[in-house]
């Protein structure tokens, strides 16, 4: 089954973060969703076609972001020159009440069940760890904690008493300590037990002394200059896409660098498996319904999933190809039929996310599903192909495209 996943907007190959996510997510659509699906890793053929050359580039290199640091005059209300930000008028400050919600992994076991907390662990390492550490570690334990989950559904240790995260996954790693040894010889020095366990454990403990969703991260002066760069360079890269996406007669060169991937999928389907699975995360979707939609219509998928994505709010301004005026005749008691390729359409989307858009109240035939990633305003975009269990849940979604 070949699996063609199209990135989203702020993806440049000269950014060591991009490589370290196409290896993430590339792992764990074989190691976890594959498995889930019927299908041994091996047989799994994936394609990350890669357009990201093709959007923004700043001629000033974002000289025009503004920066907190930066000696600029305040507007205010006093008389200019210096000194003249005493006088600045604040006209007010928002700020979020956090609430008296913790996450603990016991509670989370009474409550939503074992394996449910087993997710909420490894989905917290898997945002702890360091790109240079890899996820191949996080990847082996938490297939192993969902091997013991499945045998022990309800172990005592998790759910008779009140137990701290740190104690919960110390007693999880004795747990699945000797399958990871006898799966592995090299287990332990592979996952690093004297720094990388510590590590987790930390996080696990600040997690269960910290508010349960930390959504004003992105009021903080140090992540303002973040979040400039992100957020022009993701509208950056949506105006360069719909101003240079040509026609269907001569498409530009990211639909077609989109195409021949979906080309080079297509054929390696096999009699024994002809299944092909499309995701497209944010700006993906919307390139991959154009796609479908206008320059390849002849396109089949058997599976279309959208991540965060914006394809029914880009349809909703008239922003395709194909989009018209007078279709359908009667928004919004009316909705567009599907693209007729698009196959089983799951579009995923997280509250929290303010790029994520619902596909079903526009779209006859998708099926919407909301998934919280855990993160804040300026993770969330991208959080979802950080966390195991999002390709465990996706994949359970998939799994009926299998004979």
């Amino acid at each position: 089954m070949p699996i063609v996943f199209v990135h989203g907007v702020n993806n440049r190959s000269d950014d060591p973060a991009y490589e370290l996510g196409v290896r993430r997510t590339g792992d764990f659509l074989r190691g976890i969703l594959a498995p889930e699906i019927g299908l041994q890793s091996k047989h799994v053929a994936l394609f990350f076609p890669y357009w990201g050359d093709h959007g923004v580039r700043f001629r000033w290199r974002q000289a025009s972001l503004p920066s907190m640091s930066e000696q600029v005059e305040a507007l205010s209300i006093g008389h200019g020159g210096p000194g003249s930000a005493d006088y600045e008028l604040w006209i007010g400050e928002a700020r979020f009440q956090y609430g008296p919600s913790q996450v603990n992994f016991g509670q989370l076991s009474r409550n939503a069940g074992f394996e449910t907390a087993v997710d909420a662990v490894w989905d917290t390492a898997a945002a702890a760890t360091q790109p240079e550490q890899g996820y191949a570690n996080v990847l082996d334990a938490y297939q192993a904690s969902m091997a013991y989950a499945r045998a022990t559904p309800a172990p005592p240790w998790a759910l008779q008493a009140p137990i701290s995260n740190e104690a919960f996954v110390t007693k999880l790693l004795e747990a699945i300590g000797p399958a990871l040894a006898a799966g592995q010889a090299a287990g332990a020095e592979r996952l690093g037990l004297a720094d990388w366990w510590a590590g987790l454990r930390e996080a696990g403990n600040r997690l269960e002394n910290a508010p349960a969703d930390a959504a004003t991260a992105l009021l903080g002066g140090l992540f303002r200059k973040q979040a400039h760069i992100q957020a022009s360079r993701f509208l950056g890269d949506i105006f360069i896409y719909l101003s240079q996406r040509g026609t269907r007669d001569a498409p530009g060169p990211i639909v077609r660098d989109v195409v021949d991937a979906l080309d080079q999928a297509a054929g390696v389907v096999s009699a024994d498996d002809a299944k092909l699975v499309v995701i497209g995360h944010s700006l993906g979707g919307v390139i991959l319904y154009d796609i479908l939609t206008t320059f390849r219509p002849d396109l089949r998928f058997d599976a279309f999933a959208t991540i965060g994505s914006q394809v029914a709010v880009f349809e909703e301004m008239g922003l395709y190809c194909a989009s018209a005026p007078t279709r359908p005749p009667n928004p919004p008691a009316d909705l567009l039929d599907q693209p007729h390729g698009a196959g089983k359409w799951l579009n995923v989307f997280d509250t929290n996310d303010m790029f994520s858009f619902k596909a079903a109240t526009v779209f006859k035939g998708p099926t919407d599903y909301r998934f919280d990633t855990g993160y804040g305003l300026l993770q969330s975009h991208s959080g979802y192909f950080a966390r195991p269990s999002f390709y465990k849940r996706l994949g359970a979604r998939l799994a009926a495209l299998r004979p």
